[in-house]
């Protein structure tokens, strides 16, 4: 048997994710022999597997393959006014991008993620298929089923989500912690009409929560000025609501939380990100 698999199609590739199970380690857009599979790995590549591969823009739709990596979701990505584009930047470094697949960063374990951070923002949806039918999952029902495990040999092949307004601003930031694993992540949309802030949407990942909207925090900053004392407030009441929700309590986790609204906020105030 070949050391590199390459499925021509999604149900080749569930055939042999499910003979290799975890040993399977998926690539895509790179040369596969020139990669370095880990001993006891299986290699396959998905370049082949075309629905794996889309990145399509139709009229209210957006369509992004799940095979795609994260190098290329940063150069390719459409109607996201570069929300995705920003986070595919900041969390995977230069050297790992290009070896690191969507369908990857979609695992809970995975360190990046955070991708489903904006992809809550966008109000994303997932599509799944297994040997035996296929479905689709809002993106808070697919974090809830990631959580507590999919149905047997099911994967997701693409995420959908309808193209932003032009005059929506959206921002990005990431932290991680100074000492073992865990992130925060933020996204954030609005529009600036006269330097004043209109119809934000907020999505916090915390150290102990998956993303979700700062509903309290949107309300504080809604028709407010942009400017430090509006960030200041609003990432203050963004903590205090997402640890309430986390039911916990942790000055440095709170601290993470109000530096990466902060920082989104800021971003967005300053120009935020142009439209696609």
């Amino acid at each position: 048997m070949p050391a590199i698999q390459t499925p021509k199609s999604v149900p080749e590739l569930l055939k042999l994710m499910a003979r290799h199970g975890k040993r399977s380690v998926l690539l895509s857009g790179i040369d596969p022999a020139a990669e370095r599979t880990p001993t006891g790995k299986v290699a396959i590549d998905v370049t082949g597997v075309a629905p794996l591969q889309e990145i399509e823009k139709k009229r209210d739709k957006v369509t992004i393959g799940t095979g795609i990596n994260l190098g290329r979701l940063m150069r390719d990505a459409v109607g996201e006014n570069g929300l995705l584009r920003l986070a595919a930047s900041i969390i995977a470094n230069p050297l790992v991008r290009n070896r690191v697949t969507l369908v990857e960063a979609l695992r809970p374990e995975s360190p990046y993620f955070d991708i489903t951070t904006p992809l809550v923002l966008l109000e994303a949806k997932v599509r799944l298929q297994s040997p035996t039918g296929r479905r689709t999952l809002p993106i808070r029902d697919f974090l809830e089923a990631a959580t507590k495990g999919f149905k047997k040999g099911e994967l997701p092949t693409a995420v959908e989500f309808q193209p932003l307004q032009p005059l929506e601003k959206v921002g990005f930031f990431r932290v991680t912690r100074l000492s073992g694993k865990g992130t925060v992540s933020a996204a954030i949309r609005m529009k600036l009409i006269r330097i004043v802030c209109q119809d934000p949407e907020i999505v916090v990942s915390s150290l102990t929560l998956i993303p979700v909207r700062a509903r309290l925090a949107e309300k504080e900053i809604a028709g407010k000025p942009a400017n430090e004392e509006s960030i200041k407030k609003a990432s203050e009441i963004a903590a205090e609501e997402i640890l309430t929700l986390a039911k916990k309590d942790s000055p440095y986790e709170r601290s993470l939380i109000e530096i990466t609204v902060a920082r989104t906020l800021r971003s967005i105030m300053e120009g935020g990100i142009p439209p696609s």
